[in-house]
């Protein structure tokens, strides 16, 4: 009997010690909190430099007629 209310004493130390946090966990849990907004802020700043390497694409090669080719087109059309 002795040794099972050992054995069960022992067991809720252990549990009752590794649900508590620690300083220790703690301090690590914010670096990793850290860590996970600098990669979600490096992810944006991808996100934000693909979309501005698209619309400078955009500026030197659009992908609608330009006013001056609407405006032959538009000509061309009442010529014929």
């Amino acid at each position: 009997m002795d040794f099972r209310l050992t054995m069960l004493f022992c067991f809720f130390v252990i549990a009752i010690v590794s649900a508590l946090p620690t300083e220790h966990d703690s301090g690590l849990r914010e670096k990793r909190d850290v860590m996970d907004s600098m990669k979600n802020a490096w992810g944006e700043v991808v996100k934000t430099l693909s979309d501005a390497g698209d619309a400078v694409v955009h500026v030197f090669k659009p992908t609608e007629k330009s006013v001056i080719d609407k405006m032959a087109d538009g000509i061309k059309g009442l010529a014929q």
